[in-house]
């Protein structure tokens, strides 16, 4: 695999890093990783090395460009004999980009990193481990951090326990690139929604879960959200998308609009939750502030 570009204390950028020699990792993969992007050539990089770089032998990462018009297309093909799949086409969004993906993945176990996102030393191997010994469970989100554009990690980021009530509420919230799913339940619901566009993740959690999908947490750290102005959750202009998209969905979970008791059933619980960890809560809103100039994303 290439070497690291540049001498770091960052992983995935450090040296001696372990690689899964190609001739284990060339065994039919347990674990199909889809990777979605459009112009991140800055980051893609780190986010393929640190799947490239997981202790567990029996996964694949597949690549899915929109076409990138920056650097993604030269530093995508210098990884290209360690993906299983590299492809870059215009899509109709993140989402449509995941549905392809998925479509050419061999693993039993799903999970799906952003290009600007990565994840952490073992993370693969912990999933893998975890599923082997709950067989009931159809969906498990470990924990993560924040981290800022240079990958230097941030404050804390903790999926919640899964709660339908919660969940409509907006006060449940999974780490998206700390969770992980069977093949079955990703199918029985078709995918990935093309709509929304910018809350396809949340969208997938809510059909799966009406599909009667089993979910759990376990108490690790897996993945860590690279915080960005051009990001989906770091852009202000699509702020008010993502919350738009948002309603729709929890309004399509309730069966009508939301109304105001809706919406002061909504605010209890987020107080509530954070009356539980109020240091967790204000550590994350001041690294948004150092990182994006706002208080929030």
């Amino acid at each position: 695999m290439p070497p690291e570009p540049f001498a770091s204390t960052v992983w995935p950028f450090t040296p001696g890093s372990f690689v899964t020699p190609p001739a284990v990792r060339g065994a039919r993969p347990r674990l199909s990783l889809v990777m979605p992007s459009h112009n991140h050539g800055r980051f893609i990089e780190a986010a393929m090395r640190s799947v490239l770089l997981q202790a567990h032998p029996q996964v694949e990462l597949i690549v899915m460009d929109a076409a990138s018009t920056d650097q993604t297309a030269e530093v995508v093909d210098r990884y290209r004999p360690w993906l299983a799949h590299a492809v870059s086409e215009p899509d109709a969004g993140p989402a449509d980009a995941l549905n392809k993906g998925f479509a050419r993945a061999q693993g039993d176990i799903f999970g799906f990193l952003n290009a600007d996102d990565f994840l952490l030393p073992g993370a693969l191997d912990a999933v893998v481990r975890w599923f082997d010994t709950h067989p009931d469970a159809d969906v498990v989100s470990g924990h993560g951090y924040m981290a800022r554009p240079s990958g230097q990690l941030g404050p804390a980021l903790v999926s919640d326990r899964w709660n339908r009530e919660r969940f409509v509420r907006g006060a449940c919230i999974l780490f998206q690139p700390a969770t992980f799913f069977r093949r079955q339940p990703f199918e029985r619901v078709g995918g990935f929604r093309v709509d929304p566009q910018h809350t396809w993740d949340m969208e997938l959690w809510a059909n799966m879960s009406e599909a009667g999908a089993v979910f759990a947490t376990m108490d690790a750290a897996l993945a860590a959200h690279r915080l960005h102005p051009d990001s989906i959750t770091g852009s202000t202009g699509l702020r008010h998308a993502r919350l738009q998209d948002a309603r729709q969905i929890r309004e399509r979970l309730l069966g009508r609009e939301e109304s105001s008791l809706d919406r002061a059933l909504a605010w209890w619980h987020r107080a509530r939750k954070f009356s539980q960890h109020p240091g967790r809560t204000l550590s994350q809103r001041v690294f948004c502030y150092s990182t994006l100039g706002r208080w929030s994303l």
